[in-house]
């Protein structure tokens, strides 16, 4: 079955963005193939492409993105650890359907490493952070009110979060954050472009703490922050 009879099927009716065709979603071969089919199954997720309980058929896929079926089994399994795809024996995979209370765990986790890490950056900050904090914000700001696509708001939030985290130092605290960032990016993706211009205003003020090296004050900032996002989110599920 070719993609295009299978995909604009099911994700053709999605959101406002159209049918899927070959092409759509380019891949490029750069270091490792699975990691960019990863990556642009994951979109397609985030973005509601693939809608959540959807069948992800691997030669449907593999077509669409104009690759092997091998790479496209790889990136389902790595989804299927990351919490986006579910692997039913016998039967396949399928998106995830995300439940409010994962939404609540993964905010309630993220919000206790961020502020952390907000407190250690404020301690560990020297002015070149300062300077990559306002380089980020002034260009999060701005797409902010020029209600850029999602994908970017979505993007640039991520730069700013990672930023601050690099910054306070705590490796591990990066390492788990990048894939708690993942999730909640998906999670915020329907509300990405209502939440953005108070969601940047909320980072001037945390890196305004951050510069004047108040821990405390950052740290509190933060933990708000993310609070005031978790509970924007509206799931079916329990």
């Amino acid at each position: 079955m070719a993609a295009s009879d299978s995909l604009d099927t099911r994700a053709g009716t999605v959101g406002t963005a159209g049918p899927l065709s070959p092409g759509d979603v380019p891949v490029m071969r750069r270091a490792s193939l699975r990691e960019q089919v990863r990556q642009a199954v994951e979109e397609l997720i985030v973005f509601g492409r693939l809608a959540p309980g959807e069948h992800l058929a691997e030669e449907s896929l593999a077509e669409l993105l104009g690759v092997s079926r091998q790479p496209v089994r790889e990136a389902l399994q790595s989804l299927s650890v990351a919490g986006f795809v579910d692997l039913r024996a016998g039967r396949g995979a399928f998106v995830h359907e995300p439940t409010a209370r994962e939404a609540r765990e993964v905010f309630h986790v993220r919000a206790l490493l961020e502020s952390d890490s907000c407190r250690l950056a404020a301690q560990h900050v020297d002015d070149d952070g300062v300077r990559r904090l306002e380089a980020i914000y002034a260009e999060g700001h701005a797409a902010s009110q020029r209600k850029e696509d999602p994908r970017r708001l979505i993007e640039l939030n991520r730069a700013f979060h990672r930023t601050i985290t690099e910054i306070g130092g705590n490796r591990v605290s990066l390492a788990l954050l990048a894939d708690l960032e993942r999730r909640a990016g998906w999670y915020l993706a329907t509300i990405i472009s209502n939440r953005a211009p108070s969601s940047w205003a909320e980072h001037r003020a945390i890196l305004d703490a951050v510069a004047a090296r108040d821990p405390g004050l950052a740290h509190d900032l933060m933990l708000t922050h993310i609070d005031h996002s978790r509970d924007l989110l509206e799931f079916t599920g329990h």
